[in-house]
Order: C-alpha cells, then structure tokens, then sequence
C-alpha cells in the first residue's frame, strides 16, 4: 500500500469523486479536522433526497421482508431510473397501508383475544355486560375469588347485590356496594384472594355471548390479515430484485454525495487523503488527472511520511487477497480479526489445516455424504455473501470427512454398511451385520483394501494393520494421539515461525528471538522427547536431544523480554500441545456413539424382536431397529457437524493464533471507495 494525496480545485470535485468511485481503488482516510487551514467538506447538491428515498425504500424492504441476497436478475440502470419513482410512490405507498393495515388487524386481534381470556372466568355470571360498570353511587367488584365472599361482606356493607358463579374450579364474583363502603369491602375481598378482572366497555348482552363476539370478531380479522399478508408477498415476489437494485443505485448515489463529508475542503479546493495498492498507484493517477483536465494534483507520499503517520497511530489497510478456493476461508479470519499490514494472513492456514481436523473428527463416508448434500440444497436457499462463504467451508470440510471416512473404513460408525459393501460373505443378515456379536471388534473380514488389518493385537502377527483403521481398537488409539500432536507440533510450530517473522517486521528483534523462537523450540522438542521417551525410553538420543534443547529455550525465554515471568507460560505451551487430542477425542466421542447405534439396532434389538435369531429377522425387527438406527445417527450427525466445527476453530483461535497474530491489535481491511455492482449491469 502507498499513501496518496488527491488535492484540486472545488469546480472538478464531482468528476473527480466519480472516476474515484469507478476506479474501486482508493481506501479513504477520514480527514480529522487537525488542520485549522481546511474545514470539512459539503455533501453534493441532491444528498438529502437520496437519503430520503433511500430511508422511505428500506422501509418497504422491512415491510416485504427482503433482505441482502445474490441476484437472480441484473437490471440496467436506465430501467432503474424509470421505475424508481413508480416503486417509491406507488408500490411503496401501497406497501406500507398494506402493512399498517396488517400492523392494526395484529394489534386488535389481540386485544379482542386478550378480553375474551379475561371474560371466560366470568361467563357463569348471570349479569349483562352493561350491568358490571359504569355506576356513580355504586362501587362494583368484578373478579375471581378464592373463597366465598357473600358472609364477610354483608358484614362491612349491609346494603350489598353479589352474584357468583363456579366453572372449572374458579369462582366468579359481582359485588356492588354504595361508593362508601367501597374501601371496606375492598379489604374484605382481599382476604379472599380476590382478583378483579378488567371488564371491556361498549359491550353489551351477556358475558358468555360478548366472549363469543369477540372470539368472532377475532376470526373474521384474521380473515382480513390472510390476503393482505398474501398481497405483500405476491408484491415482493414481483419486484425483489428491482426493489434490491434501487437500494444498490441510490447507495451509490449516496455514497458519492456524501462523500465530501470525508475530505478536508476550503472554499475553492479539496484534498482527498487515502491509500491504494502501490501497483495501482499509477493507473489511479492517470484516471483522475485526466478526468479532471490538469486541475487537479495527485502525489503519493514517500514511505518516511506514511511511516510517520502509521506511527501516530494511522492504520494502513490490509487488503485479504487469497485465491478463489481460499476465500470462503476469509470469514473465518475475519471472525478473529483482520490482519495488520505487515502481518501475515492465515486464511492460506485456515484452508489447509481447518478442513483437515473437521475431516479427522468426523471420519465417516455416510455421515460426509450427508453433509455435503445438505450443503449444496442450503447453497441454493441461503445466497448471501456470508452464508455462501460458510456453505463452502463445510462442503469442503464434507469433502475431508469422507477422506478419512474411507482411511477409518466407516460408514454410518463401525459394524456400519462398510462391512456390507466392501466384504465377502464372511457377514450375514440384514446389512451385512455380522451373525455373532462376540466376534466384533476382534475379526472383522476382508474389506476394500484386502485383508481389513484393523489395528489391534488380533490381526495376524502386525498389530497393527493397515488401511481401514478400526478407531476403537487400542493400537488404533496410540496411533491416533501420535497423529493429533504431530497436527499440533505443525500448527503451533508454523504459529511461532510466523511469530517471528512478524515480530522482525516491525522490527521488534528481541521479542522475536527470545519471546518467539523459544516457543518454537520448546514445542517442536517436547514432542520429539515424546516420541523419543515412547520409542526407547529415557535413554534415547532423540530424548537427551529434546531435553537439551528445552533447556536451552527455557533459558532464551528468561533472557527475553518479561525475564523470569516469561518461563511461567510453560504451562501454557504444554497444555496447547495436549489441547490437540480433542482431534481424537471428539472424533471417537462421535464413532462410540455410532458404534452403539448398530450394535442397539443389529445386535440386540433386531435379534430380541426375532426371538433371539441372528439373521432372518422379522419385518417387525427390521422396521423397529431401523427407526432406532435412524434416530440415533441423526441425533450423532448433528453433533458431528457441531463439534468439528467449533474444537478446530478453538485450535486455530487459540492454539495457534496466539503465536503471531494480532500481536499489535488487529488491523483494518482494505475498503476502497467505490461499490461492486451486483443488481446493476452497465
């Protein structure tokens, strides 16, 4: 990024704003007032109007329920302007009596609903509506009580009418005394648990027939609601896209009106501050001098002043550039924070390791599968930018699962349909189940690859097979912790050669090479001490190597810049090592759940309902272990896809980012001024 400086006369600002905001090029810098020689700029002539109709037509959209999505249509900007003003007047006018009109049908449908609840307690009562208010000489008591009331108040009030009545286990009650006597009996009625029932006015006829009024009225509202509801929908199914592609053109307009606001400004000139990719420095150039007839300047600032400026707190943006496959990825980052500008982005990591640990957690072809499909039937429901972005990050992941779906030998769990598809006739009945459960886990045929070689001390004179892995089988396990650290000595590790080189950039040698590099070496080195210590024991070179080297860090991190405080984040280095078995943990979290699905539905509950065949199983049998197999696998598929999801995003947030990035808080992303186009075509 270089930094630029637009400055030209006030007469050539709107033709210099509009070749800025073609170009897409130039990241504005706002300008801060320092200067007491310029003032802010003015917003260009229409700005307000275009405010107001963009206000009126966002109104529209809350009315229609549109909301941000990828077009299904492209529409000129000629049509546009022709038919702006028929959707903001008469469309939108339209619109908004229709939903007011629905806003008012709500508003009354409830309050009629909310009165006939009230009323039902008291529809026993033998009195008419009009008799339970409306009094100057009397005080009436409208309500439900706990307890009889007609003894305690003839005692404060000789003179008294009361009326009761029983239904579904409450008691209604009308009392009425002189207005005198109002604050007695009020006291009276309180002992009894009293509680007064706000009686609609205007009604008239019994209480049972003005509940029924209003329960019809009620239904006749919503009546009127259905088409009107109806009406809005038929009108946004219409004009969506046109609707979203005047939102687009008056943003624009917006966008360039108001954009003087941004520059510094005196009454006969402009200056526009802002930074542009240096490659694109000279096309930027060019554009607007010409554009503006040689009435205008524009200098870009040598890297000593643009470093002054960064170092008074200015922020250079980042603009994240990553291929089409990696950007989906972006979100991700973004989530986190956007990289400052000499720091490395991780999306490229994110794509390479994230997809991975989701792929290794969830390990199943069938579960996979389903994942994906789910995946491309969203891709077409949810078109927003931000959903596409994460639509793609689990399809790809999907894609990962059934990778290791097929390395795991798993479909639907182990004693899943892989047996099924890919063995001989060493299984029998339904799916290929195997006949005696006592032989699962410990011979499990030939499979895809040959003799299946499940780790595990029963095949052969290996112990350990070959391909498909069985994941429950101990040696599998052993395996398979070896395999998540390997993935968190490589993670972390690119963490911290990242760390280092970040912390070079700007120029930070100490932190570098005795915050950083010590990390580095001691991760690396523990885990080849484990290895070591696992392969020949304590006597082991690679051992005595390890520890050597450990030291050796320790050392540079007490050198480094907390001094003794930073050996005390050990821990912390350990424990983001050994976070790295969640990689397996979950995964055989999700496969044990699996596991028992089939052995519920084949094992015990088809030969239970068969009476105790192992194979030929009764329709009966089928049909119940199925629903079971079913249930239990969706239930684990939706933890499946949660799970994997959110442990690597935790590992790379944590684990990993916390080495190199966002060290100096967190930058700010390439916005140039100017819009992408995607519900207007030129």
């Amino acid at each position: 990024m270089c930094r630029v400086v637009v400055a030209g006369s006030n007469k050539v600002i709107e033709p210099v704003i509009e070749k800025l905001h073609e170009l897409n090029l130039l990241h504005l810098v706002n300008y801060s007032g320092a200067d007491e020689a310029f003032g802010m700029g003015k917003p260009l002539g229409k700005s307000s109007e275009y405010a107001e109709q963009l206000i009126k037509l966002r109104s529209i959209e809350r009315y229609l329920g549109i909301t941000d999505k990828m077009p299904d249509k492209q529409f000129p900007e000629s049509q546009v302007l022709s038919q702006i003003d028929g959707i903001l007047d008469n469309v939108g006018d339209d619109v908004i009596a229709t939903a007011e009109r629905i806003a008012e049908i709500e508003n009354e449908v409830k309050i009629k609903q909310d009165q006939a609840k009230a009323l039902k307690p008291l529809a026993g009562l033998t009195l008419d509506m009009e008799l339970l208010h409306g009094y100057s000489s009397l005080a009436a008591f409208v309500g439900t009580a706990a307890s009889p009331v007609e003894a305690d108040v003839s005692k404060v009030s000789y003179v008294n009418e009361v009326f009761t009545s029983t239904s579904g286990g409450t008691n209604a009650v009308a009392v009425f005394v002189p207005v005198e006597k109002a604050g007695e009996v009020s006291g009276v009625l309180s002992e009894h648990g009293f509680s007064e029932i706000s009686v609609p006015r205007g009604m008239t006829g019994t209480i049972a027939g003005a509940i029924s009024t209003l329960e019809s009225d009620s239904k006749r509202l919503e009546g009127e609601e259905a088409p009107l509801q109806k009406k809005l929908n038929d009108i946004r199914a219409q004009h969506e896209d046109l609707i979203l592609a005047i939102d687009e053109h008056l943003s624009i307009k917006a966008q360039k009106a108001e954009s003087p606001l941004r520059f510094a400004s005196t009454d006969n000139a402009f200056v526009i501050d802002g930074w542009v990719p240096t490659d694109q420095f000279e096309a930027l150039k060019g554009e607007i001098e010409s554009v503006a007839g040689g009435r205008v300047q524009v200098e870009r600032l040598d890297a000593s002043e643009a470093d002054k400026l960064v170092e008074a707190g200015e922020d250079i943006p980042t603009k994240l550039n990553n291929p089409g496959v990696v950007k989906p990825f972006e979100l991700i980052t973004r989530l986190f924070a956007i990289p400052e500008y000499k720091e490395y982005d991780p999306t490229p990591l994110i794509f390479v390791f994230f997809p991975l640990m989701f792929g290794l957690i969830l390990g199943d072809v069938a579960y996979g599968l389903i994942v994906f499909i789910v995946m491309m039937m969203l891709r077409r429901k949810f078109r927003t930018p931000g959903w596409q972005s994460l639509i793609n990050i689990v399809t790809i992941s999907s894609i990962w699962a059934i990778i290791f779906g097929i390395v795991f030998g798993e479909i639907f769990g182990p004693l899943g349909l892989w047996d099924y598809i890919f063995s001989g006739a060493h299984y029998t009945g339904l799916l290929g189940t195997v006949a005696d459960p006592h032989h699962v886990g410990v011979d499990f045929g030939s499979g895809f690859y040959g003799p299946l070689g499940r780790i595990g001390p029963e095949i052969g004179s290996f112990a350990g097979g070959v391909f498909p892995m069985y994941r429950l089988a101990t040696a599998s396990v052993l395996v398979l912790i070896g395999v998540s650290l390997f993935i968190g000595i490589v993670h972390t590790g690119i963490g911290s050669i990242l760390g280092v080189k970040n912390e070079l950039a700007y120029g930070e040698k100490r932190h570098a090479y005795y915050e950083r590099l010590p990390v580095l070496l001691f991760q690396v080195f523990f885990g080849l001490g484990l290895l070591g210590l696992i392969a020949g024991g304590l006597g082991h070179p690679l051992v005595l190597l390890s520890a050597a080297v450990i030291v050796i860090s320790i050392i540079m991190m007490v050198r480094g810049p907390e001094g003794v405080m930073g050996a005390t984040h050990i821990p912390f280095f350990v424990s983001n090592l050994i976070s790295y078995l969640r990689l397996l943990a979950i995964g055989l979290a999700s496969v044990g759940v699996a596991f028992a699905a089939n052995q519920l539905g084949f094992y015990v509950l088809m030969p239970m309902l068969s009476g105790g065949a192992h194979d030929g199983f009764t329709t009966i049998a089928i049909v119940v272990g199925i629903v079971v197999l079913i249930m239990v696998h969706f239930i684990n598929l939706l933890l499946g896809i949660l799970s994997p999801f959110m442990h690597p995003l935790r590992l790379h947030y944590v684990e990993m980012f916390t080495k190199f990035y966002s060290a100096h808080g967190g930058g700010v992303e390439y916005s140039p001024f100017g819009r992408v186009r995607r519900f207007l075509r030129d």
